[in-house]
């Protein structure tokens, strides 16, 4: 018996003559099954043949699936207008730009430049440009009693300084979004389109299989 693998599937294949060859190269609790001619069972045979056809099945099929499934913008803009009820907000949530990493100096400086001026201005931009900062949408039931404070406490486009890990953050409220309001598209854009393709994958793997099914005959 041989050990293949095939796009990370495990295939095992019976063929004595090759074990001897790389038995040092193989895992040595496979080697001391093969030595107490547990391999030789008859029952654990068949299971291998029936996982080996079942992976082979299943990886024919992935092949035949590849490049037949897309999801255009129109078919995600129409799941959003049809399912909106699916993206309402559960609990109050502020998307928030966290600026990390930063001295005390740096920190204050960033947060003055915030303060003065609006989020689309050339200097806000330069600032976002440098130091990449990285955007959270924090739910209020997940922040502690005072970090919810802070947070949902401060007006849009407002700004605080917290001192974490030995360096300053900024944080920056972009939004704050009430309970039962409904996500924008840009926001769930990728789950939309995620739960597309796993419907249309679905679809196609079920006609794939019905189709090579009458032709070959179910076994």
């Amino acid at each position: 018996m041989r050990l293949l693998i095939l796009n990370g599937f495990f295939l095992f294949v019976f063929s004595c003559g090759l074990f001897d060859a790389n038995k040092q190269n193989q895992n040595p609790v496979f080697v001391a099954a093969k030595d107490a001619q547990f391999l030789k069972d008859g029952v654990l045979r068949a299971k291998i043949d029936d996982f080996n056809t079942k992976i082979i099945a299943a990886k024919y099929v992935e092949s035949l699936m590849v490049g037949r499934v897309a999801v255009s913008v129109a078919e995600i803009d129409d799941f959003y207008n049809k399912n909106m009820g699916q993206f309402k907000r559960r609990v109050d949530e502020a998307m928030v730009l966290l600026f990390e990493g930063q001295d005390k100096s740096a920190a204050i400086q960033i947060k003055n430049i915030l303060d003065r001026n609006g989020l689309d201005s050339e200097k806000t931009s330069g600032v976002i440009k440098k130091h990449k900062p990285r955007r959270v949408f924090f739910k209020k039931t997940q922040l502690s009693e005072n970090m919810s404070r802070r947070v949902f406490g401060s007006k849009t486009g407002s700004s605080f300084v917290l001192e974490r890990g030995g360096g300053f953050v900024v944080f920056y409220i972009v939004d704050i979004f009430k309970k039962g309001t409904v996500k924008d598209l840009v926001y769930v854009n990728d789950e939309i389109q995620s739960k597309i393709l796993a419907i249309k994958n679905h679809q196609l793997k079920e006609r794939i299989v019905d189709s090579l099914s009458v032709e070959y005959g179910k076994n």
